[in-house]
């Protein structure tokens, strides 16, 4: 039996959750330490992904109204943390 088999998909989403977050740190870092260039344009280039923008996405309560919306946003970098995390998850048990 394999180890992926008896991880539940909640625990998987965190990890990938947290790989995430580390994408978005090291995408900072490096946003900070590269210089302007081809290189700093391939790793840091983001895509926003999502839904939100647009003027319907308005929910009306009558006493209250707020707007939803949820992005990602895509790099090069962001998608190295999640494979970072993927990588690490088959040790944890």
């Amino acid at each position: 039996m394999k180890a992926n088999q008896n991880k539940s998909v909640s625990f998987i989403l965190l990890i990938l959750f947290m790989g995430i977050v580390l994408g978005t740190i090291l995408n900072q870092f490096l946003l900070g330490i590269l210089p302007d260039g081809v290189v700093k344009d391939f790793f840091l280039t983001s895509q926003s992904i999502g839904w939100g923008l647009q003027a319907n996405n308005w929910v009306d309560l009558f006493i209250m109204r707020f707007k939803t919306g949820f992005y990602l946003d895509i790099s090069v970098v962001s998608i190295l943390g999640m494979a970072i995390a993927w990588y690490f998850l088959r040790y944890f048990k």
